[in-house]
């Protein structure tokens, strides 16, 4: 197997290598290169992979972070009143379309009538 194929596996093998490509920190000749003198050497490919590691847990952090801005924002109170406020409206709402279907229903005649009678023939 050439060295080519080798760092090819290589990278299948740490698809974090990619993120260091695709955000122009490095170049895959440089991998290659790195690849070429140390091999699959942990300690060699330590500052690559470890900037990728440290890159996902500050997103982490930076998303756990707004999350909890956004949290220490809400007031409680006013969520409350805003679910009370709904549940009334939907309150209402029920009682109005129950109340409406028994008027309705109420309407009606109790026995089906033939197609053909007309006005109490």
């Amino acid at each position: 197997m050439s060295k080519k194929e080798e760092f090819k596996s290589f990278v299948a093998s740490h698809p974090e290598l990619l993120s260091v490509v695709h955000d122009k920190k490095h170049s895959w000749q440089d991998l290659f290169e790195v690849y070429d003198l140390y091999g699959n050497d942990d300690v060699a490919w330590g500052k690559y992979l470890n900037t990728v590691e440290s890159t996902k847990s500050d997103e982490r952090l930076n998303s756990l972070g707004e999350l909890t801005k956004l949290f220490k924002n809400v007031n409680i109170e006013n969520v409350q009143k805003y679910i009370d406020t709904a549940q009334k409206a939907i309150g209402v709402i029920q009682e109005l379309t129950g109340s409406s279907s028994q008027v309705v229903g109420s309407k009606g005649p109790s026995v089906s009538r033939p197609i053909n009678k007309i006005f109490e023939d």
